[in-house]
């Protein structure tokens, strides 16, 4: 289940993080009356053409979070902070109140961290190495998909036609899927024909099961100097099977403005927040196997 704000692991998040929706199910069309749906080729070049100019992305965000904790007892909550994303493996966001940061998640090439910053006496960071991760080290931080793939959620990385799979209608007909591997099963961009959108992403285990689904919404213009805008989704919500909660992100000035590599290099941030407790993930997790070993022998044993 999701925690708030004050848990580290409300990241995803996340994307987490990571980035509900309305329980009835979509409405089912007989999509054979609908002809071949675009090809993998097409999609690309609709898709690609819109976010290939946006290198990176900062934006204001406010998050929703609402659910229940374990003990079944429901809980909300709210904040705002700033989501920054430098294509193809940076992704940066904080949450906070008030001014205050409660919470910070980043992901960059080779790590992924998670800082728990509501005790003001015991500031704890959450690290691990991108090339170690497991489901498990990632479930620690709530994240459902794998810490590198985030970005990949939030529909702003391009098709690579190398790796895409073929597509089909979506049940509602209104959106056409395109699947590419991802590092624990494959991740699925569910394209609207018509406006050339991403409505909606969906990561899956490589059992083929759903473990995450982003919806994109409310898309607005972001600011690319000297370029025309690029249409990002204003609106993301992020739910996972089998859990009634959600974590909703809506995005505010979006642009593409210079973003400072402080945010994605985790050692700078744990000086800038004063962080008293860094956790290794990947040294946390390790269980030597021990061999059993006999109680030492005592004088006139034998």
């Amino acid at each position: 289940m999701m925690k708030p704000f004050g848990v580290v692991s409300i990241a995803f998040i996340a994307f987490l993080l990571v980035f509900g929706f309305g329980c009835s199910s979509p409405t089912k069309v007989d999509i054979s009356k609908l002809g071949p749906p675009l090809s993998a080729g097409e999609l690309a070049e609709i898709h690609n053409t819109r976010v290939e100019p946006m290198g990176s992305l900062w934006a204001r965000i406010s998050v929703r979070a609402k659910g229940r904790y374990d003990d079944g007892e429901k809980y909300e909550e709210q904040g705002e902070g700033h989501l920054q994303i430098v294509k193809p493996s940076n992704i940066s966001m904080t949450i906070g109140k008030l001014g205050e940061t409660y919470f910070v998640f980043g992901s960059n090439a080779t790590e992924y961290w998670s800082f728990n910053l509501s005790d003001k006496d015991h500031k704890v960071a959450l690290l691990g190495k991108l090339d170690q991760v497991t489901p498990e080290k990632a479930s620690t931080l709530g994240l459902p998909v794998h810490p590198g793939e985030l970005i990949a959620l939030t529909g702003l990385m391009s098709i690579d036609l190398a790796r895409a799979g073929g597509t089909r209608w979506a049940d509602d007909g209104t959106s056409v899927g395109v699947s590419m591997p991802s590092h624990w099963g494959s991740v699925t961009l569910w394209i609207n024909p018509k406006s050339g959108l991403v409505i909606k992403t969906q990561a899956y285990d490589h059992d083929g099961q759903l473990v995450a689904t982003a919806n994109l919404s409310r898309y607005k213009d972001a600011i690319i100097k000297g370029q025309r805008p690029v249409l990002v989704p204003g609106k993301v919500e992020i739910t996972t099977p089998g859990d009634d909660g959600f974590i909703r992100i809506e995005l505010s000035e979006p642009s593409n403005k210079p973003i400072r590599s402080i945010v994605f290099t985790p050692k700078k941030l744990i000086h800038r927040y004063r962080i008293d407790e860094t956790i290794d993930l990947d040294s946390a997790f390790e269980q030597p196997a021990r061999s059993p070993q006999s109680p030492p022998q005592q004088d006139g044993e034998s």
